[in-house]
């Protein structure tokens, strides 16, 4: 049978399911993390770079100064500090030297810093000014020839411009890429979930028992159009199963209706020519089996086509509780018969329904309870959960749990049932009745327990 506009609907909400959220969330924090782990490695090769320049800066500085000592000794690197010549001029840069008879000479310092003597740049902090705030910096210390010690620094305070700035940076970089991360996990997870609904939705229909469904193959060589091209070849495959099975079935129907109907008359004729009464009930229970042998054939073979999907579509809006009322007026006089109370508790319950075939399946029902029941049936509809529920419940042995798999298999007849006329197949017509409607049949126990022994309740569920 094709989808309804309620499935199509109910696909589409599922276009926004647990899993199409997942996918998206993983894809946007997998690209939230990669854009953070380049704003990380960007940042930290600028700072290295920043780095490199002030050693770079430290050490000129510090070989401008040492020219000038062994240029002019000690006075000419006094005048150069003092004087704030050459790139000792530069604001940023710090010098003190130290050790001598005099004052320590001091250049952008408020007093002398603690530096190990060593060959490269270490970072310190520094007071540039008296009462002045302490700074970061890098510094570099030496021995003089003459015993005094000379350091030579550059102070940080364009790294905290620096850290502001990319801090901006950062911030603004951020929001684009949480921004461009949100829409292109979106985009992903509604194309991925797009193809596989479009695949689940084919899927729905061959199940439905359109095998004429194919899916668009789009010729790119990717894994969705490979399963594309795998799903058509077993649409494709199962089209033609399904035609051969229709085709051994008619067959078979011919074959065997003719000689059961041929075996009927001739039983007949010959009950309209002995007058033994002995050979009259022998005849009578033969023409009884090969009535049995009929039925049984056509509700098999009514079975294999509800299975096989070979039905046409004769879905149409119903309520369940007029379909079920009057099946229960038809069967009361039966009932009444049997002497087996028949009720009904009938509450509106709409579906879109094969009427046919859910009459037959109610019928299935009513049966089996009346066969193997006790002397009380009740027949119930009602909405639950959103679907209609269409209920046979009856006071008799029941089926117990390990048993109720069982009981909707075809030909499959229990202990209890060995001894009553039948096939094993009016369950498992039921069955095939709610798969064909996209729904299901269950078998549960009544008021008296769940071992069996409190009657059974057969349950069939259809979609609303």
């Amino acid at each position: 049978m094709p989808r309804t506009d309620n499935a199509r609907a109910a696909s589409g909400r599922r276009r926004f399911s647990p899993t199409m959220v997942r996918l998206v969330g993983a894809v946007f924090v997998l690209q939230l993390l990669s854009s953070a782990a380049a704003i990380f490695f960007l940042r930290t090769q600028m700072v290295e770079v920043v780095r490199a320049d002030r050693v770079r800066q430290v050490v000129d500085v510090r070989d401008d100064l040492l020219a000038a000592f062994y240029d002019g000794g000690r006075g000419e690197l006094a005048d150069f500090i003092l004087s704030r010549r050459g790139s000792a001029g530069d604001p940023t840069v710090f010098v003190a030297l130290t050790g001598g008879d005099g004052p320590p000479l001091l250049s952008n310092l408020d007093r002398v810093p603690q530096v190990a003597v060593g060959p490269r740049p270490v970072p310190i902090t520094v007071r540039r000014s008296p009462g002045g705030p302490p700074s970061e910096g890098m510094a570099v210390a030496g021995r003089l020839p003459d015993g005094e010690t000379l350091v030579v620094g550059v102070a940080s305070t364009s790294d905290r411009r620096f850290d502001l700035a990319f801090a901006t940076a950062i911030g603004v970089t951020t929001a684009v890429a949480v921004l461009l991360a949100t829409l292109s996990a979106a985009v992903l997870g509604l194309v991925i979930s797009r193809r596989t609904h479009e695949i689940a939705e084919t899927a729905a229909q061959l199940a439905s028992g359109n095998f004429g469904a194919r899916l668009a193959v789009d010729e790119t060589g990717d894994g969705f159009d490979h399963l594309r091209g795998q799903i058509n070849l077993m649409a494709e495959r199962i089209d033609q199963l399904v035609s051969q099975l229709g085709a051994v079935s008619g067959a078979l129907a011919h074959d065997l209706r003719s000689p059961v109907t041929r075996l009927s008359a001739a039983l007949e004729r010959a009950m309209a020519r002995v007058e033994e009464p002995a050979a009259l009930e022998a005849l009578e229970a033969a023409r009884a089996d090969a009535e049995a042998l009929r039925t049984m054939l056509e509700a098999a073979l009514e079975v294999s086509r509800l299975e096989g999907g070979a039905v046409q579509d004769r879905r149409v809006a119903l309520d369940l509780a007029t379909l079920a009322e009057d099946l229960v007026e038809l069967y009361e006089p039966l009932a009444e018969q049997e002497g087996v109370v028949l009720e009904a508790e009938l509450h509106a319950a709409p579906v879109l329904a094969d009427r046919e075939l859910v009459s037959r399946a109610l019928a299935n029902l009513i049966d089996n309870a009346m066969k193997y029941g006790g002397r009380r049936i009740v027949v119930s509809t009602r909405m639950q959960g959103g679907k209609g529920v269409l209920a046979v419940a009856d006071d008799g042995p029941g089926i117990a749990p390990e048993d109720r798999a069982r009981a909707v298999e075809r030909f499959v007849r229990l202990d209890n049932a060995r001894t009553r006329p039948g096939g094993g197949l009016g369950l498992a017509m039921v069955a095939a009745v709610a798969r064909l409607h996209g729904g299901a049949l269950d078998l549960s126990a009544g008021d008296g327990g769940d071992d069996g022994s409190g009657g059974l309740v057969a349950t069939l569920r259809l979609p609303a």
